[in-house]
């Protein structure tokens, strides 16, 4: 249960980070979580979310490194509800 929220909580921070790179803000920061996201999408690849994770972790480090899409904000509004449902449900 603790792993859930725990898992949710980097969910909601990655969501807000991926908004900030727009900005240049926390690059750091948003490389060590599209790692972590794209960690842990390989690990529970079997699920069809953790397929898309894997593919917002590829534009997460896209935006990391400066090549924000018009539609990556598309990936920051899924990592941001799928972290509030983890919270709410688990």
């Amino acid at each position: 249960m603790i792993l859930f929220k725990f898992l949710g909580t980097l969910d909601i921070l990655s969501g807000i980070v991926i908004l900030l790179l727009k900005f240049g803000f926390l690059v750091d920061i948003g490389v060590l979580l599209a790692i972590f996201l794209a960690i842990k999408s390989i690990i529970f690849i079997k699920d069809a979310a953790s397929i898309i994770d894997l593919v917002t972790a590829g534009f997460f480090i896209l935006a990391a490194f400066g090549f924000y899409f018009s539609f990556t904000w598309i990936f920051s509004i899924w990592l941001l509800q799928k972290g509030l449902f983890t919270l709410i449900y688990h």
